[in-house]
């Protein structure tokens, strides 16, 4: 395990295992979620080290929301798990070039969102992206 200090809350993560599920758990295959596959990296290399630290691929979310304009896509959230545990509260949020960023055991709205985590996890999710529409 790996323990990751946020606040007054520790996160333990099975980084190995989250780097796994990454690798292996089935992904959308719509329009929407390729666009966001092929551009969120680049497009927020700081949340990508944020995510790096939980061993999670910004690139193979477990859900989004995305909601379509003109010329672009916007992310209503885009949701993540991890496998391990949090210690010292149940929510903890934070921004990061503003996207705001909330990880949460589960109580919150984003429980709900479809994942393959079959151990212990908790939840990311990303809120406030907007992309161009690529594919």
């Amino acid at each position: 395990m790996k323990a990751i200090k946020k606040g007054n809350i520790v996160f333990s993560v099975d980084y190995e295992s989250t780097k796994e599920y990454y690798k292996t758990h089935s992904v959308c295959d719509c329009g929407d979620c390729r666009n966001l596959y092929a551009q969120i990296k680049e497009y927020a290399p700081r949340l990508n080290s944020f995510l790096e630290k939980f061993g999670v691929d910004i690139s193979r979310p477990d859900e989004s929301c995305p909601v379509e304009s003109e010329d672009k896509t916007d992310y209503l959230f885009v949701g993540y798990t991890v496998t391990g545990e949090m210690k010292g509260g149940d929510l903890y949020e934070t921004e990061i070039d503003g996207l705001k960023i909330t990880v949460s055991s589960g109580d919150n709205p984003f429980e709900w969102f479809p994942h393959e985590q079959t151990k212990p996890c908790f939840f990311i999710s990303v809120s406030g992206l907007s992309l161009p529409g690529i594919c």
